[in-house]
C-alpha cells in the first residue's frame, strides 16, 4: 500500500483566522509537482502520551470552539493558538531539532507534500464533522454486548482533532456516578501525517478539551487576545488528566507517519483481543487523485479488520467538498475509487449535505450493506 498524505499546494480554509460558526471555503489552487522530489515518506510510528505530556510548557493559550447541539449545552472544544504552537518551536529549535522550516510552514500556510501537512490549522470539512457527531449517540453507557460496549475510534490526518474531540466531550459529559467496573472501554487512535502535529496541537488540544469539559479551576484570560485563555500545566493537572481518562475507560493512542500496512497494524495493536465498534474518521483527505487510491486502501483496509465486511456495527464518516477545484479530487472521484476497491460491497450513503454559497460539501457514511 502506498504512503497517504495531505497535497495541497496552496491554502484552503483556516478557521483559526476567522468565527468557527462563518467560515466560507475557498478553493485551492493547483501546482504540479514532480512526486522524485518529495522528501522520502515518514515510516509510520506510535508515540507515548505519557512522553509527550513531559514536554508540555508551563502554560498553553488557547481558545474553545462552540459546537451546537440540538439539544443540550454546546460542546467546548478546546483549541491551541498557533502563536502558542510557534512559541514552543522556537523555544526548541537547535541543531539537533531544526524548526525553522516547520515555523515557516506555520507562519505562511504552506503545505509541502511528505513534509507538512496542514496539521496546525482547523479545516472546514472537520468542523461539519465535529457539528454531526455532537448529535449522533455513538457511544452509550448501556450497551448489550462486549463488541457493543468498547469502541475505538481513528480519526485519519487528524490534525486539531475536532471531529474526535467531539466524541471525547460527549464521553466526558456522562456523569461518573453512571461508570462502573463492567463498563466497555473507549480506545481513541489519532493518526495524523506529522508526529510534531500530535505532540504540539492535537495532544494539548485533547487535555485542553477536558479541561473546560471537567471544569478544571486552571483557566486564566491572556493578554495577548481577549477571546484567549491561558491553562497552567502543573503536574497536578496532569496527573488529574491521565487519572480521569483511566477511571473512565478511555485510552488514547498517537500514529504519525504515511499510510501503509504497517499504519493500520499500529491502529489495531492496542485492541487486537477485544471485539468492539470501530469508527472511522477522516475529513479533507480526498481532495488529490494521486492520493485516493492510498486512501481508500488504508481506509477499506481499517473497516475490514474491524469486521464491517461481516455486517458489523463498524463504519466510516468522510467530510469533503463534493469538488476541488485546481486540484482534480472529489467526492465522485473518491466513490469510483471505492467501488474499484471493494466491488461494491460496502454502501455508502450522504448523511449529511452542506449547500453553501461557494463549493458544496457532504459528509459521507460507509458501512457494511
Amino acid at each position: 500500500m502506498s504512503g497517504f498524505s495531505f497535497g495541497f499546494s496552496g491554502e484552503d480554509i483556516d478557521v483559526d483566522e476567522a468565527d468557527a460558526s462563518n467560515y466560507n471555503g475557498l478553493e485551492a489552487p493547483s501546482t504540479a509537482q514532480d512526486v522524485s522530489s518529495l522528501p522520502a515518506l515518514v515510516q509510520a510510528e506510535v508515540h507515548d502520551m505519557r512522553d509527550w505530556l513531559s514536554s508540555l510548557p508551563s502554560q498553553i493559550s488557547y481558545s474553545t470552539i462552540p459546537i451546537k447541539r440540538a439539544e443540550g449545552d454546546p460542546l467546548l472544544l478546546g483549541r491551541r493558538e498557533i502563536f502558542d504552537i510557534r512559541a514552543q518551536l522556537m523555544a526548541e529549535d537547535s541543531i539537533d531539532q531544526d524548526n525553522a522550516t516547520l515555523i515557516a510552514h506555520l507562519e505562511e500556510g504552506d503545505i509541502t507534500p511528505n513534509f507538512y501537512e496542514g496539521g496546525f490549522k482547523t479545516w472546514e470539512c472537520a468542523l461539519d464533522l465535529a457539528k454531526l457527531l455532537a448529535d449522533e449517540n455513538q457511544f452509550q453507557v448501556s450497551r448489550s454486548s462486549d463488541a457493543e460496549r468498547n469502541s475505538h475510534v481513528v480519526e485519519l490526518g487528524s490534525g486539531t482533532a475536532m471531529p474526535s474531540l467531539a466524541l471525547f466531550a460527549k464521553k466526558l459529559s456522562e456523569p461518573k456516578t453512571e461508570l462502573s467496573s463492567h463498563q466497555g472501554k473507549t480506545y481513541l487512535t489519532f493518526a495524523d501525517y506529522n508526529a510534531a502535529v500530535l505532540r504540539l496541537v492535537t495532544l494539548p488540544n485533547i487535555l485542553l478539551t477536558w479541561s473546560a469539559c471537567t471544569s478544571q479551576p486552571a483557566a486564566t484570560t491572556s493578554d495577548n487576545k481577549d477571546d484567549d485563555m491561558l491553562l497552567d500545566i502543573t503536574p497536578e493537572l496532569v496527573e488529574a488528566f491521565q487519572t480521569d481518562l483511566a477511571q473512565r475507560g478511555i485510552i488514547i493512542n498517537f500514529i504519525s507517519g504515511a499510510w501503509s500496512p504497517a499504519f493500520v497494524d499500529l491502529a489495531f495493536s492496542p485492541v487486537a483481543q477485544s471485539p468492539m465498534m470501530t469508527l472511522v474518521l477522516a475529513s479533507e483527505t480526498i481532495y488529490s487523485p494521486a492520493s485516493l487510491q492510498a486512501f481508500t486502501d488504508t481506509l477499506v483496509e481499517l473497516l475490514r479488520r474491524s469486521g464491517t465486511m461481516e455486517a458489523s456495527t463498524s463504519k466510516a464518516y468522510i467530510a469533503a467538498k463534493r469538488v476541488y477545484f485546481g486540484v482534480g479530487g472529489g467526492v465522485d472521484e473518491f466513490l469510483e475509487v471505492l467501488k474499484g476497491s471493494t466491488g461494491g460491497e460496502l454502501a455508502v450513503s450522504e448523511k449529511v449535505d452542506i449547500k453553501s454559497e461557494g463549493v458544496g460539501r457532504v459528509i459521507l457514511e460507509i458501512s457494511s450493506k
